[in-house]
């Protein structure tokens, strides 16, 4: 792998890290300061608000730097854990403040022992338990992908793959989906996805389940990486 990939990919983890820590830590602590400040002081309300709106917005930079990225190498597919691990961040952060500020507002002389308080608490707990249960049955999947993206609409992207595989000799199947396409070698235990980001641009994921076929893997990326 050359230096300018290994840049490159270092680049895509430092963006991914950045949105990970954002919204598992940063904004789901603006918003519980929201609620703290509803009950006790009230004025910070709109502050901390649009705080937390200009916080999420900046999160565009990141993520618009990491889409160029996409087009200049192959990267582990990571971004979908660490969002999950976001999303429990948020949702824990925002029980765990919900909760707070109920005794809070109880304190105040404030009546928080409404249904729709237990109802918020109990829906976030099954949210919670949900996204767990789905983090560990996927991640595993996700971090035995990577992707990236190509300047030119699926169907391109798919001829050069099956020209490829029929110069290497490699047995295929290929099923044309609505989405795009789905390519298998099962001898190698590769799956390819092609998915349009718009008319002019493709999104190839592909699922190495067979950790012994890496160098069939490169010889892959390298010739799609020619045409």
């Amino acid at each position: 792998m050359s230096a300018g990939i290994s840049a490159e990919s270092a680049q895509l983890d430092r963006a991914e890290n950045l949105i990970q820590i954002v919204l598992a830590a940063v904004v789901p602590g603006i918003l519980a300061a929201m609620l703290f400040s509803y009950v006790i002081y009230d004025s910070l309300f709109a502050v901390l608000f649009f705080a937390a709106i200009a916080v999420a917005a900046l999160m565009m930079i990141p993520a618009i730097r990491m889409h160029k990225l996409h087009f200049r190498t192959w990267h582990r597919n990571s971004l979908p854990p660490k969002l999950v691990t976001s999303i429990i961040g948020m949702i824990y952060i925002t029980a765990i403040s919900v909760f707070a500020v109920s005794l809070l507002s109880l304190y105040e002389g404030l009546h928080p022992e409404q249904p729709m308080t237990f109802a918020l608490e109990g829906g976030l707990l099954l949210l919670l338990l949900g996204v767990m249960s789905y983090n560990s049955r996927n991640k595993e999947r996700f971090l035995c992908m990577e992707k990236r993206f190509f300047d030119c609409g699926p169907e391109e992207v798919e001829a050069r793959l099956m020209q490829a595989l029929s110069k290497m000799g490699h047995k295929h199947h290929s099923n044309r989906v609505p989405t795009g396409a789905h390519i298998e070698l099962p001898e190698h235990g590769l799956r390819f996805r092609i998915v349009p980001l718009n008319k002019r641009t493709s999104e190839v994921l592909v699922e190495n389940v067979n950790d012994s076929n890496h160098h069939v893997l490169a010889e892959i990326k390298e010739h799609l990486k020619s045409n």
